[in-house]
């Protein structure tokens, strides 16, 4: 089973749901606020729903080929709806491709069932591109340093200091660095979300130790559901 690519129409009755769903809360305008609304947000978004569209497009024939037969369409059906809903709000290119990872992912053996999927794409939605970023690193932050920096994290032998999260974080996210207000209400949101276990400050946290465990399991099925396909 394939789907036509755009710009024909593609034969899939789920992307046709998917989008008509998702764009249910457009509103009409005529006169000259309908002019300005086309010119400078109609073409436009049109530009973004044809992305996504294709996107979607995609998914479908990827699903297809692995499948052979689209599994459980009210579930995959109910995850597009989800994804376009978010989709159309934003163009950083980060959330598009978590959002579509969800999709291939919401039909999977071990899918979170479909209440939790749906969080999770309010979650991408709530969420900024820097929030996502920082749960990846608190994932790993020992890797994460070591890969941004090309060198071993400090050692904590012979009384050296600890590497704390802060450090981290600004070393692997750079509009972070000399902004601890932020890191700190950042990760406070993210604790919010019980992605990950709350903290007083980030930059009181040390990770190059054994006993590192800030990420909650929550945050690891949210993390495998936006980044992992296969």
């Amino acid at each position: 089973m394939t789907v036509q690519q755009p710009p024909e129409t593609p034969k899939s009755a789920l992307v046709d749901k998917a989008l008509a769903g998702g764009l249910s809360s457009i509103p009409l305008v005529g006169g000259v606020v309908g002019a300005f609304y086309q010119e400078y947000m109609e073409r436009p978004y049109a530009k973004r729903l044809e992305r996504w569209q294709q996107e979607l497009t995609e998914v479908v024939n990827e699903l297809a080929w692995k499948y052979d037969t689209l599994p459980d369409d009210d579930v995959l059906l109910d995850a597009m709806i989800n994804a376009t809903r978010v989709a159309q709000a934003t163009s950083q290119q980060e959330k598009i491709a978590a959002l579509r990872n969800g999709v291939v992912n919401s039909v999977a053996s071990d899918a979170p069932d479909p209440d939790e999927q749906a969080r999770f794409f309010r979650l991408v939605d709530q969420l900024s591109v820097t929030h996502l970023r920082m749960l990846r690193v608190v994932e790993d932050p020992v890797l994460s340093y070591d890969t941004a920096t090309g060198a071993p994290t400090p050692s904590l032998s012979v009384g050296g200091a600890p590497l704390l999260l802060g450090d981290v974080f600004v070393r692997t996210i750079p509009e972070l660095a000399g902004r601890k207000d932020r890191r700190d209400l950042l990760f406070d949101d993210l604790a919010s979300a019980r992605l990950v276990i709350t903290a007083a400050s980030v930059d009181t946290v040390p990770v190059n130790h054994e006993n590192y465990r800030m990420m909650t399991d929550l945050g690891r099925r949210f993390l495998r559901f936006i980044d992992e396909t296969g």
